[in-house]
């Protein structure tokens, strides 16, 4: 008898303890997430291509089919043999007309570039002899984005490709300054046209607010991924393709306690970092964390180098690429540190020193240029002779009063400089007004909308890694403390993406503040750096007494579901919140 009393008040202790379990179970619930981009597009083309039997007199247009790119179509048809097309889109008030043809095929997918916002547009489409005019009608344009002013009165069929320092969207402007392209995510910093005609921009994801992004990613201006690439230290102002395809990249070593002097080959076949060059190993100090602020980067295939630019060190720096060993310096003897002062060039003639330099770029007679961000702005131009260790200054031309955004480019012969939100571009030895936008510009580059790219279908490739996030000593959860109040309290939410959760809230520089994820079989603790440059381990740099913060735990290494705790000042609070990491 007694047995059976104790296997009856085992089988009610177990319901209890599963009705326990059941019920704290369901008193989670998910974190809020977003769809991972590169699925979600093969979602899109599974649906949109599922059927190419149309004809070129009935094709089936689709207008901005990934929806980032709103003046962007995708026009599919059929031949019954391999025939090229040509597109023609109309261009209004004396604008040029764009027109493209595209490679043979037997089914087309065409994209369309180039249409006017909050219109009716015009687009021709001409093969074998047959010819089709379509009508394509645009929404107008977001609030934030504003045609712009040409200062210009001449028409051409190139187009100003643009971007933003922080938060914006990437635009292209016409020559009459009409916004005929743009994406409607903020992807910001350079704007790069890649050999094989597709866009480099960085990822919408920021890794630390608000200077820099996760990574980076190669697009068509449809705004199909093609590869993502993720960074450790993330990429911020500039990134160079070199001859093998491989991207040079702005990057952070944040383990160094430095950030902004720090260079990386991306393998862009494997995601892999295949080399490194730490500006801080390079010249050793103790001038700060920002202590050189990179800014542009240039690769020198002639003689196997990198120039790049130190905005905080006023100085322009060449390093041998085989060896990562410095060739010279371009800065005056106040810049560098006597040990260093070896590598300096010698001035051939009177010249104006960096100061503050940002946006280096290379000309087609092998000089270099620049922005001087003085009280003033200047463009300068030097001829370095390498063998003589000296240069020379060739240009300097004065272009008014310093702008808080200044960037450079070169193509064509032509040198294109970003003020602020002007466009100029310098004709004669004079910075002539080109455009002037709605708001301020990071970079504008000048190219045809149609680059020889072609459309193609599937899954992009996510390469790279952010890194496995540190962690630190575990705490037990099994006395944590339910109080939704501190929900409002510290402003508390939470996010997943496809790479990494996200907890945002607002804390005292004081708070010690952790995350805690527990899976029963796995459990992960995080410190949280209350911090305005949480990038930072040691950050003394207090601006006020509450700081809102982002901080992000990586996927890479975790897996399954973990439930979410918040430790704040030793007191353990359950969110009621779970993540799954894949």
């Amino acid at each position: 008898m007694k047995g059976k009393y104790k296997y009856i008040i085992l089988v009610i202790i177990t319901i209890v303890a599963s009705v326990m379990i059941y019920e704290y179970i369901m008193s989670f619930s998910p974190v809020p997430s977003e769809g991972d981009i590169l699925y979600d597009q093969v979602q899109t083309e599974n649906s949109l291509l599922g059927s190419t039997n149309y004809t070129i007199d009935n094709p089936n247009v689709i207008l901005d089919p990934y929806g980032l790119s709103p003046l962007t179509a995708l026009v599919i048809f059929q031949t019954k043999d391999l025939a090229t097309v040509t597109v023609t889109v109309k261009g209004r008030d004396g604008a040029k007309d764009i027109e493209n043809t595209f490679i043979p095929s037997r089914v087309h997918t065409i994209p369309i570039y180039g249409l006017y916002p909050d219109y009716e547009n015009t687009v021709i489409i001409s093969s074998s002899g047959e010819t089709k005019e379509l009508k394509i009608k645009t929404a107008a344009l977001p609030d934030n984005l504003k045609k712009a002013t040409s200062l210009k009165s001449e028409t051409a069929d190139e187009f100003y490709f643009t971007t933003t320092a922080d938060t914006g969207y990437p635009v292209a402007y016409d020559s009459n300054g009409d916004i005929r392209w743009y994406f409607n995510k903020n992807y910001h910093w350079d704007y790069t046209r890649l050999s094989n005609g597709h866009v480099l921009l960085s990822t919408y994801k920021s890794l630390n607010q608000p200077d820099y992004a996760m990574g980076l990613q190669e697009m068509d201006l449809l705004g199909k991924v093609y590869a993502e690439y993720l960074l450790p230290g993330g990429y911020h102002h500039d990134v160079y393709e070199i001859a093998n395809g491989n991207l040079l990249v702005a990057s952070n070593n944040f383990n160094g306690g430095t950030v902004e002097d720090y260079i990386v080959e991306l393998d862009r076949a494997t995601g892999n970092i295949v080399k490194t060059i730490d500006l801080y190993d390079l010249m050793p100090n103790d001038e700060g964390y920002n202590w050189f602020g990179l800014n542009s980067i240039i690769y020198e295939a002639r003689t196997n180098s990198i120039m790049v630019t130190g905005s905080n060190k006023d100085v322009i720096l060449n390093i041998d690429y085989g060896s990562g060993e410095l060739n010279w310096i371009i800065g005056n003897t106040d810049s560098v540190s006597q040990q260093y002062q070896k590598y300096l060039l010698k001035a051939d003639g009177e010249v104006t020193y960096p100061i503050k330099p940002e946006a280096l770029t290379t000309t087609s007679d092998g000089h270099i240029a620049y922005i001087n961000a003085d009280s003033n702005n200047a463009l300068i131009e030097y001829e370095v002779n390498a063998v003589n260790k000296s240069f020379k200054e060739i240009k300097n031309i004065d272009l008014g009063p310093a702008a808080e955004n200044v960037n450079l480019d070169y193509q064509a012969n032509v040198l294109t400089i970003v003020k602020d939100n002007k466009i100029i571009e310098i004709n004669d030895e004079k910075a002539i007004d080109i455009l002037e936008a709605g708001h301020n510009l990071y970079s504008a580059k000048k190219y045809k909308i149609y680059a020889g790219d072609v459309y193609v279908a599937g899954q992009g490739l996510r390469l790279g890694s952010t890194g496995v996030s540190e962690t630190t000593k575990n705490h037990f959860v099994i006395f944590s403390k339910t109080d939704d109040s501190i929900i409002d309290k510290y402003k508390i939410s939470l996010y997943k993406d496809a790479n990494r959760l996200q907890l945002n809230g607002t804390f005292k520089k004081s708070d010690k503040v952790q995350i805690i994820l527990d899976n029963v079989l796995d459990k992960k603790t995080y410190d949280v750096q209350i911090s305005e440059t949480p990038y930072l381990k040691d950050d003394n740099n207090k601006k006020s007494d509450k700081i809102a913060i982002e901080t992000y735990i990586n996927e890479e290494g975790l897996n399954g579901k973990y439930y979410i705790y918040l430790r704040i000042n030793g007191t353990i609070y359950k969110l009621h919140k779970y993540v799954f990491f894949y």
